[in-house]
Parts: C-alpha cells; structure tokens; sequence
C-alpha cells in the first residue's frame, strides 16, 4: 500500500466511528488536552500588532532580536537576510522554486516532511532521494555518496524528521564539506527547539540556507511564523519570491515574532521540555518490555519513533489498527507517512505531548498486537 492509500484508509474508518469519544492518534501532529492546559497557563502574549495595514517584515526594534534568538551572532546578521513569512510549507515552496530557477538537481536526504518531494514533483526539479540514514544519521552519514552524485544542491531535515534526533559532529563537517565544494545547502529546521540551531554551527554562508518555525516545535501552531535565512548574495531572489508566494504576514505570526523574543517563550520552552521528558521515560519503560521494539537513544523532542525488528505487512497493519480503534480507542501511523522506508525497517511515530495515560494504554495496545502477530 502507498502511503496516501493507508492514510485515507485509516481515516475513512476513524469518520465512521461516533464522534463523541474519538480514538487517539498516538501518531498525531497536535497536543493533548493536559499540555494545552499547562501551556495555555504560562504563554503571554504582549503589545497587539497591526490589524489594518499590509505587512511583510516583521518591526525594526525585533529584527535583530530574532536573529540573536535563532543563534545568529551580529555579524552573520548583518551578512544575511531575514524572509518572514506565515508558516514553513510556504518557505519549503519558496525554496523549492528557487532551486528551480537556479537548475539545480536536489539530493533529498531522507525522512523530509511531507510536502518536501511533492513540491519538488510538482515543480519539476530533478532530484534524488538518500534513503540509506534515517534514524541512524549521525553513526552512518557518508558525505562522499553525495560528492560523488550528480547532485547540486542538498535538503537535509534537522532534528531528523518524526524522530527528534539532531545532527552531531559527522554530520555537520559532512555538511561543510558539501559547502566548501560549492553545494547549495538547505537545512529545514522547522522542528528545531530554539537553542539546538545549526546556525550556531555554520553560521552565515553563501550557499547555506535555512528554513525556521520556532513555536512549531512546542506546539503553539496559532502563533507561528517562519524564517528564511539566507546570506545576502540570495536577497533579491528570496524577497521577490517570498513577496509572490508567501504575501503578506499574517496578524497572528506577527504576535508570534514578538513572543520568539520575550522571556515568555522561554518559560513555554521549559513546560515543553519538562512535559514530553516525563513522558518519554514512560515511553522507554514500556519499550523495554518488548525485545522486537526499540526507540533510539538520541531522541530529544516531541516527536519519537518506535523501530519494529520484525516484519510488518502494511495491509494487515492497517486493519489491526481499525480493529484498535474499536476495541481499545488508540491507534498509531506507520513510517512511511513520514517518509520512512518500511522495506529497510517498520516503525511509527508517538507523540510526546499527547495526554500520559493515552500514552501509555495506546502505546501497550500496539505493541501487544505487534507481539501477538509475531508468534
């Protein structure tokens, strides 16, 4: 089954449940009601932007303030250039015309998010996919396999897409390698929790480009904006493209940028932390029980996949997980609708900041079918 296939499936069976106690999504993108209600008591939202006029920057007394905050030292900000816009898929369409109008051939390296290989499909960019990493990245990344392709250009995803796992020192010099060779660069750090940038490692570079959405990552979806950053050689290319594709900003990002820079994201980042850490140790407990699963040592956010050592036909999972919705109220996404290999390893993604009891029964009722089906 394609991954379209098995996510329209599993929907069509969730509609046709009652509506009044819906089965959880353990893979789900959004939060539990206990974490809303802790964060929902800390974030504070200050001075109220503007309601009426068109506005495509964010205010001169922040901009600088928002570099510092995403790792930007006063120099790299002044060699670069801030693009905002409302959310990251339109910076990930932005980026992807740009390759486009620069011809270049894309080594995608692989999970990416979603809409990444459909909006290089749709447009029609070369590319290629490096599918041999995963959740391994930073004890297997090969930077030669990608010298040596035809490639151009390089879209790395960090922390790893659906996995939580940031990129360490084999990584990052495989990286500047890819730079110093003249490569294009782009490094989506959507997902990144604000103090983990790679723009405290690289910096500002010529051919070095990032994607940010800072709120996404602690699950303030209605407040987030997003950041291209690129260095300045790139400014007329990315301001007009972002000024066609992306429009104007949004009231509610517009709010967002402000609170990136008070202290009070900050506070929101500690609830953050604290929550899906607590969780994640109950998610290890629960994993140790079964020796067929696994999840890796370097997770380190929300997002957590759980590798299966034993093969798992995805038509039978699929009605397994109808049957869970019915019988136990919880149900999970395989991998390959994040964009993982289920030929190389099965898995599927839990959520940190789901409710801990949800947590705990739906990730139990999984894994014992997966325990009954191996024997």
């Amino acid at each position: 089954m394609t991954d379209y296939e098995i996510e329209m499936e599993l929907e069509a069976a969730l509609e046709a449940l009652p509506k009044e106690n819906p089965p959880v999504n353990l893979s789900d993108w959004n939060s539990g009601s206990d974490y809303k209600e802790k964060l929902a008591s800390v974030v504070k939202l200050g001075k109220k932007s503007d309601l009426f006029d068109y506005q495509y920057f964010f205010p001169d007394c922040i901009k600088k303030d928002l570099a510092h905050k995403l790792g930007f030292s006063d120099e790299a900000y002044e060699n670069s250039f801030f693009a905002p816009v409302s959310q990251s898929t339109l910076s990930i369409v932005t980026l992807a015309i740009f390759l486009k109008k620069h011809n270049q051939k894309v080594g995608i390296v692989e999970p990416v998010y979603f809409s990444v290989q459909s909006c290089v499909d749709d447009i029609g960019i070369p590319y290629r996919l490096f599918s041999d990493y995963m959740e391994n990245i930073n004890s297997t990344f090969d930077v030669e396999e990608l010298l040596q392709s035809d490639c151009t250009a390089f879209w790395f995803t960090s922390p790893v897409n659906s996995c939580s796992i940031y990129f360490k020192e084999r990584v990052t010099k495989g990286i500047q390698k890819l730079l110093d060779a003249g490569k294009i660069v782009i490094l989506d750090e959507s997902l990144c929790v604000n103090g983990y940038e790679l723009s405290r490692v690289f910096g500002v570079q010529e051919n070095l480009l990032y994607i940010y959405s800072p709120h996404k990552a602690l699950g303030l979806q209605g407040i987030k904006f997003s950041y291209v950053v690129c260095h300045t050689k790139y400014y007329d290319d990315i301001n007009n493209l972002e000024d066609i594709y992306g429009g104007s900003l949004c009231y509610s990002c517009q709010e967002g940028a402000r609170h990136f820079v008070s202290k009070n994201f900050d506070d929101c980042r500690d609830v953050y932390t604290a929550f899906w850490q607590d969780n994640i140790l109950k998610v290890k407990n629960i994993v140790k029980n079964y020796d067929f699963a696994r999840i890796s040592p370097e997770t380190f956010g929300h997002y957590a996949m759980i590798f299966i050592r034993c093969a798992v036909d995805d038509a039978s999972f699929v009605e397994a997980m109808k049957r869970l919705m019915k019988e136990k109220g919880y149900f999970v996404y395989p991998g390959i609708l994040q964009g993982f290999d289920p030929e190389k390893c099965f898995c599927f993604r839990i959520n940190m900041l789901l409710n801990s009891n949800d947590i705990e029964n739906g990730l139990k009722a999984v894994l014992e079918y997966i325990k009954n089906t191996e024997k």
